[in-house]
């Protein structure tokens, strides 16, 4: 009888050994980004920068894709990427 349960107690652990976790996705954040150069960067970062050395909220920055250039909201004023930032060459 003895013999019968070490028996049932090791089957029982070979097979509480095999189980496996579940594996969980990490979630994937969207994370808006932007193309300077060639280079893709995050545009919460490029506006941040922005942000703290003209003065001027992030909200009132417009990226133009294609000419690859910052506006000003209300101004006529176009901002080149390199005048504000460093980046990649």
């Amino acid at each position: 009888m003895k013999r019968y349960l070490v028996f049932i107690a090791l089957l029982g652990l070979g097979f509480g050994a095999c189980k496996k976790d579940r594996v969980v996705e990490p979630e994937h954040q969207n994370v808006e980004t932007i193309k300077i150069a060639g280079h893709v960067y995050p545009k919460d970062s490029i506006m941040s920068v922005f942000e703290k050395y003209s003065g001027f909220t992030k909200e009132r920055f417009i990226f133009n894709q294609e000419k690859e250039q910052f506006y000003i909201a209300d101004y006529k004023l176009f901002v080149e990427p390199s005048d504000y930032i460093i980046l990649k060459k």
